[in-house]
């Protein structure tokens, strides 16, 4: 296993000054945020992608992912607004596009929630339909797309590691997998021994902060009441060899150096 963090704590920084604190930080990857300033659909040139890609190489980093801006954004795979489902999937595509230019192995898929009104069933199918088209656009590339299991305060399509997996068989496609995030099962009390003897081989990858147990606060892991050392003793046992990736509340974007500091010498701390 490899320890990774998402760019999205470090909102305050270019990604080019961001990708040098991930580093001095001591992590083996970097998960690419999509929103600005990183790296939102058309902001920056491929000559200038290509260039951030070799400054991240050239500090000893690997892409562990892209993850789209979607939460709380004006996105959604679901809407009933066809205008709206329509620019959210070429939003994926285009961010497909960015990141296999970036060398991410991963585009995270982030559910969201029905609208007032509309039905979960019918918001479900849509998410789908949606998914299903930015599979196809992705056979082109070699890249896994991540369908994110989230807390049902979140959504109410994808809140555990079997919702994740009845999209994963109606669809068919050897590149889907899942992602699962430490807060979310925290709060729903999935364990990770269930979620790995659902998934099995479908799980690429981890995201990691902690809460309370009431609420999903996305703190330095170890500040809340989640079983780290218990997770990965579990991952260990099952062979899991994706990355571990902090995602951490953008509270900590003040001083995210110090944060992600943390973050990796209790991960390192566990993981040996």
């Amino acid at each position: 296993m490899k320890l990774g963090t998402a760019t999205s704590v470090l909102i305050r920084y270019a990604l080019e000054d961001a990708i040098e604190i991930i580093a001095d930080a001591g992590f083996d990857g970097i998960d690419i945020w999509g929103g600005r300033p990183h790296i939102y659909r058309k902001d920056f040139s491929e000559r200038h992608l290509e260039k951030l890609r070799a400054r991240i190489e050239d500090h000893n980093l690997t892409v562990a992912s892209f993850m789209p801006a979607f939460y709380r954004y004006p996105h959604s795979l679901s809407s009933p607004n066809l205008n709206v489902r329509s620019d959210s999937i070429k939003y994926m595509c285009e961010s497909m596009d960015n990141a296999v230019i970036l060398g991410a192995p991963i585009l995270l898929v982030v559910p969201d929630h029905s609208l007032f009104g509309q039905k979960t069933e019918d918001s479900f199918k849509r998410m789908v339909e949606s998914v299903d088209e930015v599979a196809r656009y992705g056979s082109q590339y070699e890249i896994k797309l991540g369908l994110e299991v989230l807390h049902s305060d979140e959504t109410d399509m994808v809140h555990t590691t079997s919702d994740a997996m009845r999209i994963i068989d109606e669809l068919e496609y050897n590149q889907l997998g899942i992602v699962v995030d430490t807060g979310a099962l925290n709060l729903s009390k999935e364990t990770i021994n269930d979620v790995v003897t659902v998934a099995k081989d479908r799980l690429i990858q981890v995201h990691v902060n902690d809460n309370n147990g009431i609420e999903q606060q996305n703190l330095i892991p170890g500040d809340g009441t989640f079983d780290f050392p218990g997770m990965i003793q579990s991952l260990k046992a099952h062979q899991f060899g994706g990355f571990l990736s902090a995602e951490l509340s953008k509270d900590f974007g003040a001083d995210p150096g110090r944060a992600l500091k943390t973050t990796v010498q209790r991960m390192r701390a566990w993981m040996a």
